[in-house]
Parts: structure tokens; C-alpha cells; sequence
């Protein structure tokens, strides 16, 4: 007993995939930049920004993400990365509370300002997978960005942690 007949199965295989590509096309992609041949990508503003970056981390070797004292996400943060040699990699300016970079393993050294806010830490970058820096700024910044996204923080989330 046939269920279905290949025509008709066919359309309805037809209907499905077409129903997926829309939704994904409807679904906005953070782009990665390429800048003196280091890709990083910014953003996070919102639910649907904040689940575009979390699909894509894995793909970035250092991810950031920067907030205020008291848990607000921040924007319009100024980045400088250095090698561990001083040699500037990457200057750029967050359009949102997370900045994904790839770099090559190594020592790095971030310095971020906000404001009259600094902060200025040192990572080491894997040659697999990659690093999570959360970095905490005492002033807020002149963007604005999104407080209360759930899934921002779940981008940052480290396993086993609440």
C-alpha cells in the first residue's frame, strides 16, 4: 500500500526545501570583514543577531564580548590586539556587544576602551578551537546595545556554567 505516489511526493519535498531556503534567507548573517588579512565579524544587538553569532563561534579562534560593571552589554568599544611581539594585528570598533576574531595561535594582548574606560588583558589563543574573553568595562559606552538578550549571554556561556 502506497501512502503517497512519487508525484506527489516529489511536491511535497519540493514544498519543504523551498519553505527552509526562505527561512534561512529571512534570517540575517553577521559578515565576517577581512582587514590587513585578519577576519573577525561584530554585532550581537538583539535575540536575532545574538543566535547568528552563536551559530557561527566556532568558526572564530578569539570571541569577546563586552559588558558594563553592572551586566549591560556595550557597543562602540575601540579594540586594539597585538602579538605577543607588540605588532598591532587588529584596531576596530564593536557594532555590538560581541567581536569574533580569527587569529593564528599565540599570545595576544587586547586593549579596549570605552569611553574614558580601559581594559587591557592577555589571551592565548589554541591552535584548536578557540578562547572566550569576556571583558568588564567600569563605563559605559556611547552605543547602545541590547540589556537583556538571553541568548547574548548564552553566545559567552561557558559549558557547565549557568
Amino acid at each position: 500500500m502506497r501512502i503517497l505516489k512519487p508525484r506527489a511526493l516529489r511536491i511535497c519535498v519540493a514544498f519543504v526545501l523551498f519553505a527552509m531556503s526562505a527561512a534561512v534567507a529571512g534570517q540575517s548573517l553577521p559578515e565576517a570583514v577581512s582587514r590587513d588579512g585578519v577576519l573577525y565579524m561584530t554585532g550581537g544587538i538583539g535575540e536575532d543577531d545574538a543566535k547568528a553569532f552563536r551559530a557561527l563561534a566556532p568558526r572564530y579562534s578569539l570571541r569577546m564580548m563586552f559588558t558594563a560593571a553592572a551586566g549591560n552589554y556595550l557597543s562602540d568599544v575601540d579594540v586594539t590586539i597585538a602579538s605577543a611581539a607588540g605588532r598591532a594585528v587588529l584596531d576596530a570598533r564593536t557594532e555590538g556587544p560581541f567581536l569574533f576574531v580569527m587569529l593564528p595561535a599565540g599570545r595576544y594582548r587586547i586593549v579596549a576602551h570605552a569611553g574614558r574606560a580601559e581594559v587591557a588583558k592577555t589571551v592565548d589563543v589554541p591552535r584548536r578551537g578557540g578562547t572566550d574573553l569576556h571583558i568588564v568595562l567600569q563605563e559605559r559606552a556611547t552605543g547602545v546595545a541590547q540589556t537583556g538578550c538571553a541568548h547574548c549571554r548564552a553566545a559567552m556561556r561557558h559549558p557547565g556554567e549557568p
